[in-house]
C-alpha cells in the first residue's frame, strides 16, 4: 500500500510527537530499516504501543508496514476504518473466523507481497510489566514461512504513559529496544520456537539503558 497522507503524517507529526512527548528512545533502529516482508513483534501492555512502533520505523519504510490489528474494533465505523487503514495502515484480523476459514491468509498475502508485519503475540493488551502468554499465530506464520525474520522488540515505558484502562495519556519516557532477527529451525516445535522469541524479549528488556 502507499499513501502519501500516511508519510506526512509519520515524518512531520508522528515521529516528532514521540520524540518530544515520550523522549521516545529507539535502540537497534538500523534493524527497522529494511525492505521485507519480515515480522515484527512486541509486547503489549498500552494503548500507545502501535503509535511508538511506528514512529520507531523509518520514514522511507513507513507504507510497508502494516501492524495486524482486530477488524471488528479497527473497522467498526466509516471515519474509524479510514484512519485505521490509510494513516495507520492496518492488516485487519478477523477474530470470529469459522473452522473453513484461515484467520491468517491475509497476513501471507502481505508477506508474499514485501510487507513488514507487526503484531503482538500475546493478542490483547496485558497488565503493566508483565509479558503474557504468547498467542500461536507468529510460530504458524514462521513455520509457513521459514525465510521470513522475526524481529523482537521490547517496549519499555508505554505501560506508564496510556495503560489499559487509562482515558488520557501521561508523557513518560519510553524506550523500543530491536533485538536480532530470529527464524524458526527446521525440526522446532511453534512451542519452541515461541520460548526462544520469549527469551529474546525478555533479554531486550533487561538490556543496558531499561528504564527501571
Amino acid at each position: 500500500m502507499y499513501c502519501r497522507l500516511r508519510t506526512f503524517i509519520h515524518r512531520l507529526v508522528l515521529k516528532p510527537l514521540m520524540r518530544t512527548a515520550l523522549n521516545l528512545e529507539v535502540q537497534g533502529a538500523e534493524m527497522l530499516d529494511r525492505r521485507g516482508p519480515a515480522i515484527v513483534i512486541a509486547n503489549h501492555n498500552s494503548h500507545v504501543d502501535t503509535a511508538v512502533l511506528l514512529a520507531a520505523f523509518p520514514t522511507s519504510r513507513i507504507n510497508r508496514v502494516r501492524p495486524v490489528a482486530a477488524a471488528d474494533y479497527f473497522l467498526r465505523n466509516r471515519l474509524l476504518r479510514w484512519f485505521s487503514t490509510r494513516i495507520v495502515g492496518i492488516l485487519p484480523l478477523n477474530r470470529r473466523h469459522t473452522s473453513d476459514t484461515d484467520p491468517l491468509s491475509g497476513a501471507g498475502d502481505s508477506l508474499a507481497a514485501g510487507e513488514i508485519l507487526v503484531m503482538f503475540p500475546e493478542g490483547s493488551r496485558g497488565q503493566p510489566g508483565v509479558l503474557g502468554d504468547f498467542k500461536s499465530g507468529v510460530a504458524r506464520l514462521a513455520r509457513r514461512y521459514p525465510d521470513i525474520p522475526v524481529l523482537p522488540v521490547w517496549l519499555d515505558g508505554c505501560d506508564r504513559v496510556m495503560p489499559k484502562g487509562r482515558r488520557l495519556p501521561r508523557p513518560t519516557p519510553c524506550r523500543a529496544a530491536v533485538g536480532r532477527p530470529l527464524f524458526i529451525r527446521p525440526g522446532e516445535t511453534s512451542p519452541e520456537f515461541l520460548m526462544r522469541l520469549r527469551a529474546s524479549m525478555i533479554g531486550l528488556r533487561t538490556r543496558p539503558g531499561a528504564a527501571a
